[in-house]
């Protein structure tokens, strides 16, 4: 640190007032200043004067970097303790800490005026305000895992599908072979090699209902382990 000694790290270039001139300076004190997600404007709350100071950043000429005052807003409360933008930018929530209140603004993106938006909560003693951001599931990119089992799903679905279709396609063989029977006596229909439906099948037919049961119980499983990773 010694190499930095008697050198200026920083320079002074502009002072400028957050409260109006005939505003008594000692009755008023900064409570938070922030500066804009577009970087184009800088905003600092008055405890004292009750205010939101919004200035604009010169970007342009000899004068770039340096503030222009937009205006002072008044926060709806007293002591504006602290205040944040909602993700988007364009909401300014103020933390009103004597007056047990958070006030909602609106605030233009394009002239950088606030204006009360109508909102307002009551919170005792608010001294700090946090804005978290939601996501809807459509917003969400999915994992790779999730692709896979999504995959695997459908894949089970599709078994699922074509068992049942095979066994639907089994039932109608079954059916036409039925009615394509030789007309026999009694005695002789009663000792047809032909299975009456239910007997001869019926190894078969239990067997299709458990592939259907399985797959079922995976598909189910399948879902559960998606929505846990969702």
């Amino acid at each position: 640190m010694n190499r930095f000694k008697g050198q200026s790290t920083l320079r002074l270039v502009q002072s400028i007032k957050t409260i109006p001139r005939a505003f008594p300076t000692a009755m008023n004190t900064c409570g938070r200043m922030c500066v804009h997600k577009s970087g184009r404007y800088v905003v600092v709350s008055n405890r004292g004067h009750q205010s939101i100071t919004v200035f604009r950043v010169k970007n342009k000429g000899s004068k770039r970097g340096e503030l222009q005052t937009v205006g002072c807003f008044h926060t709806r409360g007293e002591t504006p303790r602290h205040f944040q933008f909602d993700n988007s930018g364009q909401y300014l929530l103020v933390a009103n800490q004597d007056s047990n209140s958070i006030a909602v603004f609106n605030f233009n993106l394009s002239n950088g005026q606030l204006k009360y938006s109508g909102n307002e909560y009551r919170v005792s003693s608010p001294n700090f305000v946090c804005c978290c951001p939601t996501h809807a599931e459509d917003e969400i990119p999915p994992l790779q895992s999730q692709l896979n089992l999504n995959e695997m799903l459908i894949s089970s679905y599709t078994t699922a599908t074509n068992t049942t279709s095979s066994s639907i396609s089994a039932v109608s063989s079954i059916q036409e072979g039925r009615g394509r029977s030789p007309s026999l006596g009694s005695d002789a229909s009663e000792e047809s090699t032909v299975p009456a439906w239910g007997q001869g099948f019926s190894g078969e037919d239990n067997t299709i209902k458990a592939e259907l049961t399985k797959a079922k119980r995976e598909i189910e499983s399948l879902r559960k382990l998606l929505a846990e990773k969702a």
